[in-house]
């Protein structure tokens, strides 16, 4: 009998599951990433222009599963210290979502940055990367503001 005190318990038995049979992928680093930034002048967040690249260099399909609508994010950061997660201002639909990708296969995303962000001259980091997989699937790049 399935009772309120024993749902968390049949969540996370049903997530091993899912991770046990391979329905849940959690990176690997045999993929290739790319991060084009325009060359264009930057003085605020929306004024950068970039493409995200994920291309799976390995002999299996890649799975990649998300809990949202949202696949992509970034963060950009100056000397370390963080200006924008936009994963955490992102809104994105309540639907779960993947996507797969097949041997020499890629996918490009655009960056979402449409926030209104100022910055300062320096030289700035960016990093973008798979929402869930930030530490596997990422790709940076460096840009200055005048």
């Amino acid at each position: 009998m399935i009772t309120r005190t024993n749902i968390p318990i049949l969540i996370v038995v049903f997530l091993l599951l899912l991770v046990s049979c391979n329905v849940i992928n959690f990176g690997s680093g045999d993929l290739t990433t790319d991060l084009e930034l325009e060359e264009t002048e930057i003085t605020n967040v929306q004024d950068i222009d970039a493409t995200f690249s994920v291309r799976n260099k390995t002999d299996e399909t890649k799975e990649y599963s998300f809990s949202s609508g949202c696949q992509i994010s970034f963060i950009i950061s100056e000397n370390g210290t963080k200006i924008i997660k936009a994963e955490e201002k992102l809104i994105c639909t309540r639907a779960l979502t993947s996507f797969k990708l097949e041997k020499d296969e890629s996918k490009t995303f655009e960056l979402p940055t449409y926030f209104d962000i100022d910055l300062k001259a320096g030289t700035y980091s960016i990093k973008a990367y798979l929402i869930g997989y930030e530490d596997e699937v990422f790709a940076t790049k460096s840009f200055s503001v005048n």
